[in-house]
């Protein structure tokens, strides 16, 4: 059977900025937050890890209540994805099956979110795996970063989805160093399509349009960073709005690449 990978960023992707919405449930203006972030990273701060560190600074002087990742997964619970986020993987499959292929989609979530609250979505429900960043808890209570899905972090997993090996990078995370020749790669490169809509995004399109697979770009509606845009405009990817359902111009073309 072949087996197609479609691998989404989370925020401004499949849902709206999640830890915006945290911020903002908890009365944190995000227009004073994000500077800070902005501000840390001209320092040589690493962005997830800047924004990941003020989430924890903001746990522990009692701001941010969800402070424990059980917590931040029930905060997951009250996002709205955007329209067929949820669906658009088994009514893939569906597709395929009606026409008689045999061919099968996996859907990824990568992200440089946070990954217990993405867990707490109903993308749980429909994408076989979800990796963003995590916090470590002691006595608790959220105190520390555990991991950081960094923007070149993220392709770690495209190459774990790649080799067949996203249940164990967590735990073996040197396995995805294997060298596995093209025959026996799980989900070929070629067989990807990788869904973004920032910066964060771009070493995942370089490696996957690189090796032959496809990306598309995803427009909410704002502004998006100069090197994104140029990033688009250079490797010739299409941007749609983040409208998954049925007929839409993204659907449309998200089921002519798994048909074609």
């Amino acid at each position: 059977m072949k087996k197609i990978a479609i691998i989404c960023d989370c925020d401004n992707t499949l849902a709206p900025d999640t830890t915006s919405l945290l911020l903002e449930s908890n009365g944190i203006d995000t227009k004073q937050f994000w500077p800070v972030i902005e501000n840390l990273v001209r320092e040589g701060w690493d962005p997830p890890i800047a924004w990941m560190t003020e989430i924890c600074n903001l746990i522990q002087d009692g701001k941010i209540s969800q402070d424990t990742n059980q917590k931040l997964a029930e905060f997951g619970k009250t996002i709205e994805t955007f329209p067929g986020a949820v669906d658009f993987i088994p009514e893939l499959n569906s597709m395929l099956q009606e026409k008689g292929l045999d061919a099968m989609v996996k859907g990824y979530v990568v992200s440089s979110g946070f990954e217990d609250l993405m867990k707490g979505t109903r993308l749980s429900e429909t994408f076989t795996d979800i990796f963003g960043g995590r916090f470590y808890e002691k006595d608790g209570k959220i105190t520390g970063i555990k991991s950081a899905v960094t923007f070149t972090e993220k392709t770690k997993f495209i190459f774990a989805v790649n080799k067949g090996i996203t249940s164990k990078i967590r735990t073996e995370p040197y396995r995805v160093n294997e060298l596995i020749v093209s025959e026996k790669q799980i989900i070929p490169f070629e067989k990807m399509i990788y869904l973004g809509d920032g910066p964060s995004d771009i070493p995942c399109f370089s490696t996957i349009k690189k090796q032959g697979g496809t990306c598309i770009g995803i427009d909410v509606g704002k502004e998006w960073h100069k090197d994104f845009e140029r990033e688009l405009r250079a490797r010739n990817v299409p941007a749609y709005k983040p409208d998954y359902t049925a007929g839409s111009e993204l659907r449309m073309a998200i089921e002519d690449l798994i048909l074609n």
